[in-house]
């Protein structure tokens, strides 16, 4: 394995369109323009709109903001109709760009408060979803051994696991769900679509009992997030939403309005409440009309990827990509909890557990700025360094605004290393990162600022008042 992480240069990150010649002759023009200065929101312009979700033009209308990952449009945010400045709903940042408090800092507010208080729907269709099948227990068996976490369970249980390689690091974060029939629905982020089919297809059995399709393209997902979320769903399908009958991470196939044969998943990928549902994609606009024309007297507005963001980076939620890598472990980012070491034999399961017996020189850690002012400060965009009593010890790999604690909130990783660089192992790594004579700074442009440090979720980000209802209008 090379001795630093290099996703961003792997092959595996493409689609198949990144090899299409008209594709890249419309988006090398581009090129020159990487060598400007870029802004950190700032999306490319050229060979866009083409992936899609069934809500794309409906939320095109009503003012969403495109961000592009594997050249699918995914809203980020949405104006409102009083903005008074001029935006590009593709490159939202594009000749007025900032590296301190972004232009829709206000819009993401309104839509993180209605994630709390009200419902919200966000469009997740972008997601790789992978259907892993066989007639008899072969899928399982496969995905046990790929799996770090258990996934013999019962039909219907939603699994969160890591797929380890060798060295324990995280080839793939991702959800799991065994369905009937010996089938496994599989969500994976949205950039992993080449790399996690690669990886299955790499290690499933070469006696063609195990098939694997990729149906990313068949599912629209929707994200129902907030208090009102249970009732809104028992309103347009009838089914029992409360935590008694629908329990948290667990999966059911249901109706909603005319439509059949939705994955609803109780799981948010925030820590609020809520449903992510998986729609055959010819229903999918027909759900999301249902579900808006429903929701208004709950005030049902549209959100976007980065107010779930916020929310999840308050939360000390680490996402594949940003926080986990090929390079980082369970152990190393507070997710033992996730391995499950008496199941058997998996991939990766002889390095983790070295590292349970020896310990780590690494982990993963949260941080709140202070002296910040977010009106003023340039901002944190990932890659700053920390320090640890004026040393060194790790770069920040997530960065996002809490609105609850209404503080500057980081992620990253802190490193122990001795005189000469070299990694220093602690069978207690908590105890060093939260020493209460370590002092730690964040650099930022050129500025330190004081950091309080965090491992764990502060429980007041999960505190919301009841749930927030819109008057109806006399008649």
């Amino acid at each position: 394995m090379p001795s630093i992480d290099l996703s961003s240069h792997d092959i595996l990150r493409h689609v198949p369109h990144h090899n299409n010649p008209q594709f890249l002759a419309e988006r090398v023009k581009e090129t020159l323009g990487n060598y400007t200065l870029r802004y950190p929101t700032e999306q490319r312009y050229r060979g866009r709109k083409l992936r899609t979700s069934p809500l794309h033009t409906r939320l095109e209308v009503q003012g969403a903001c495109f961000g592009e990952t594997n050249a699918y449009e995914r809203p980020m945010w949405f104006t409102n109709s009083h903005d008074d400045y001029l935006y590009n709903q593709y490159n939202s940042e594009k000749g007025k760009g900032t590296f301190g408090k972004p232009t829709f800092f206000d819009n993401v507010k309104e839509e993180y408060w209605a994630c709390k208080e009200h419902v919200c729907l966000i469009d997740m269709s972008s997601f790789t979803k992978t259907e892993v099948k066989s007639k008899g227990p072969e899928a399982l068996e496969f995905l046990q051994y790929l799996s770090s976490n258990n996934i013999e369970q019962p039909i219907g249980t939603i699994i969160h696991t890591g797929m380890q390689n060798e060295f324990g690091g995280y080839e793939n974060d991702c959800t799991i769900v065994p369905m009937e029939n010996n089938t496994f629905f599989m969500i994976s982020p949205t950039s992993q679509q080449t790399r996690s089919l690669n990886w299955l297809r790499k290690h499933r059995p070469l006696d063609g009992s195990v098939e694997i399709r990729d149906v990313t393209s068949a599912y629209a997902g929707i994200n129902v997030i907030g208090p009102h979320a249970p009732q809104l769903l028992y309103d347009v399908s009838g089914i029992n939403t409360s935590r008694q009958e629908f329990k948290q991470m667990t999966c059911k196939v249901i109706d909603v309005g005319f439509a059949s044969n939705i994955i609803a998943m109780r799981l948010t990928h925030s820590g609020e409440d809520g449903f992510v549902l998986y729609v055959p994609s010819e229903y999918g606009l027909h759900v999301y009309e249902t579900l808006v024309k429903a929701g208004k007297d709950y005030g049902i507005r549209d959100a976007g990827y980065y107010a779930l963001r916020e929310l999840r980076i308050e939360k000390f939620y680490a996402y594949w990509g940003s926080d986990l890598t090929t390079h980082t472990t369970p152990l190393e980012s507070g997710r033992e909890f996730r391995v499950n070491f008496e199941k058997g034999e998996f991939i990766g399961r002889d390095a983790l557990l070295t590292q349970r017996e020896n310990g780590i020189s690494k982990r993963f850690a949260q941080f709140f700025l202070n002296d910040f002012d977010y009106e003023t400060d340039v901002w944190p965009w990932g890659g700053e360094p920390i320090y640890r009593n004026g040393k060194y010890c790790g770069t920040i790999t997530s960065t996002g605004y809490a609105h609850t604690l209404e503080r500057m909130t980081c992620l990253g990783f802190v490193t122990d290393t001795d005189s000469q660089g070299n990694k220093v192992l602690h069978k207690a790594m908590h105890e060093f990162i939260l020493d209460k004579s370590a002092k730690y700074e964040i650099a930022i442009a050129g500025k330190k600022f004081p950091a309080e440090v965090n491992l764990y979720t502060k429980p007041t980000v999960y505190q919301n008042g009841e749930p927030v209802f819109i008057p109806a209008p006399k008649r």
